[in-house]
């Protein structure tokens, strides 16, 4: 009888600690698994035909167009194969790798323009003169990811889509040769038992690196770097067959997006993380640089692939976004000028500074909010938008600086004062408009157009496209050189032609001028409701129906059903962490990788009863 009742205590036991176990992680809105149904027959787009919207307006797109062709012609008379032009004093610099940055980033910039004859110069440079084999100094794989890797990859889905006619009948064959050269070279940076890529890849010595070129047990990357490399590796998988890629951009999945670790504020992570261990090596909470892509690739991980493993991307954008209205959200005190901005937090305080780099997160928040029909959320996202928009309406030059500063209403706050401004400009800035500038340049930064490209597609509302323009025309008129178009040292004056900095990176042509065209261009033309953008704003096409099931993570999982509702596709995903097992990243080395092995049953319904998940055992 004591036996007996020995049993059924400990039964009762361990039943209460399950059902606690449960709750805390796959109940309540801070578990990874709270039930949230993911409805996938949301249109995102505003309907433009339906409402009778004039959506197109072809002379603005024009005068995009035509910076894009000077750009363009003075970066191929005075630089060409140099990754970047200086456009002040004509001359070229190499800042990545020397693989020609300007060419291979903006070939989708010119395959959305239509400008075939540029295109066609920009794949027979990748065709037939860049060795990816070779870099000049260690290669950068999250740079070179976003805007190497995913330009080769978008522009085969651009082809195929039609978008631009192919200049060769091998075009597909050709590209991804290169694109597949260039992810082997990489592969070696994945070698981490937590499978978070090293800072650098030396490609002569087939190794990971810190960013002083040495291999020690101590390196760390912030999120960005580590959870941004799934779009364009996925896509790469998908568009070869060959899984390796997709495996590889998987593996820190255990540490970000399944994270068992407590998060004070949900979906939010603290960073550096170790590449050794995926546990945090500093206490930085922030949705800015240099953790941004991970949380907008939580959101593009499930649009790009909605019938994969990606419900749980979904769900972590979701608690990350409600936590940043909760926690990082904060509006001016000004009562003539109240704006929205977003806080940092780090060593148990909060930073009452916002960064140009920040500004894409209106845009990424409207996106994710339509799609999962969040209106609160939608709102939030709008906010922002209209908080950087203040940033370059209050600039003398219209255009925003780098970062500014502003006087939190909220009384909550640690600490409780926050710094002021110092210098007398930015004292006289404060009273006129509620914030003042930090840092000063402006570098052609695209994310304020960026979020007004997401703004105008997804609401639909003129003020965008307004926005946009005024901000076209400031750029244009502050940094046109004879060379170029220049960052702009000191957006708080206007002294055109010597308040320049002679520097121009890619993304000024791959990145500003491609959103700022979308913008006035037809809203089909890359529908947000068929394409998704990568952080570089490269796009690729949404995998649906039998177009994912190469992107299938478990190896041993070869089939897939599919049940159409509608023309909407609905799942039940249960997920579990598989053992560790012996891969190759690419076709250079060995790594270690923690294989999610998902069991995927597609049914009628979403059932909303989540699957717990398993630590890997090491």
């Amino acid at each position: 009888m004591l036996a007996r009742r020995s049993r059924v205590a400990v039964a009762f036991v361990l039943a209460c600690g399950f059902y606690l176990f449960h709750r805390a992680f796959f109940s309540s809105p801070g578990g990874i698994g709270f039930n949230f149904i993911i409805p996938h027959d949301i249109r995102i787009q505003y309907p433009f035909e339906e409402k009778g919207t004039n959506a197109r307006d072809a002379k603005k797109a024009e005068a995009v167009k035509e910076v894009m062709r000077r750009t363009w012609k003075l970066y191929k008379e005075r630089a060409w194969g140099f990754d970047e032009i200086k456009p002040v004093s004509g001359k070229s610099r190499n800042s990545r790798n020397g693989w020609g940055a300007t060419i291979i980033d903006s070939m989708t910039t010119a395959a959305i323009m239509g400008l075939t004859d540029v295109f066609a110069e920009q794949y027979d440079w990748v065709v037939n003169h860049v060795d990816f084999n070779k870099a000049e100094g260690l290669v950068d794989p999250f740079e070179t990811t976003i805007r190497y890797l995913g330009a080769l990859v978008s522009s085969v889905d651009l082809l195929e889509a039609g978008i631009i006619p192919p200049p060769s009948p091998l075009f597909r064959q050709e590209i991804l040769k290169q694109a597949k050269t260039l992810a082997d070279n990489l592969g070696p940076g994945f070698d981490t038992p937590t499978g978070m890529i090293w800072p650098r890849v030396n490609f002569t010595e087939a190794r990971g690196m810190d960013m002083s070129g040495r291999r020690h047990q101590h390196a760390a990357v912030h999120l960005a770097r580590a959870g941004s490399h799934w779009l364009e590796y996925s896509t790469l998988s998908h568009l070869t067959g060959d899984r390796i890629y997709l495996k590889n951009s998987t593996k820190a999945w255990d540490c970000l997006v399944f994270n068992k670790r407590g998060e004070p504020w949900p979906g939010i992570l603290q960073s550096p993380r170790s590449i050794w261990t995926g546990l945090p090596v500093g206490a930085t909470r922030t949705l800015g640089a240099p953790d941004d892509s991970h949380y907008e690739y939580l959101i593009k991980a499930h649009l790009l692939d909605p019938n994969g493993s990606t419900k749980d991307h979904a769900r972590r954008w979701y608690q990350a976004m409600t936590s940043a209205q909760k926690h990082l959200s904060s509006t001016t005190k000004s009562e003539s000028n109240p704006h929205t901005f977003l806080l940092s937090y780090s060593k148990d305080r909060y930073e009452n500074t916002m960064g140009h780099l920040t500004c894409f997160i209106g845009g990424n928040i409207l996106l994710g909010a339509k799609y999962l029909s969040q209106p609160s959320l939608l709102s939030f996202g709008e906010a922002l938008i209209e908080g950087c928009h203040h940033s370059y309406d209050s600039m003398p030059s219209k255009i925003g600086p780098e970062s500014w500063s502003w006087m939190p209403r909220e009384s909550h706050l640690r600490p409780p004062h926050f710094p002021g401004p110092v210098a007398l400009s930015q004292k006289e800035m404060y009273e006129k408009t509620g914030i003042w500038v930090t840092v000063t340049n402006y570098n052609l930064r695209p994310e304020v157009v960026e979020s007004y490209f997401y703004g105008w597609r997804i609401t639909g509302e003129e003020k965008y496209r307004q926005w946009a323009w005024e901000a076209f025309e400031a750029i244009v008129k502050a940094t046109e050189t004879e060379w170029g178009y220049s960052e702009v040292e000191d957006v708080t004056e206007v002294r055109k032609g010597r308040n320049l900095r002679d520097t121009s990176e890619s993304f000024w042509s791959a990145e500003t001028l491609k959103y700022l065209y979308l913008i006035f261009e037809d809203p089909e033309l890359c529908s947000l409701d068929k394409w998704v953008f990568n952080t570089a704003h490269l796009p690729g096409q949404y995998l649906r129906d039998d177009d994912s099931s190469c992107l299938d993570i478990s190896t041993d999982l070869d089939r897939r059903h599919w049940a159409k509702i509608g023309g909407t596709i609905r799942s039940q995903i249960s997920l579990t962490i598989g053992n560790t097992q012996q891969i190759e990243t690419g076709n250079r080395r060995s790594a270690r990788e923690c294989i999610l092995t998902p069991t995927v049953e597609f049914e009628r319904y979403v059932d909303e009863e989540e699957a717990s998940k398993k630590k890997p055992k090491k």
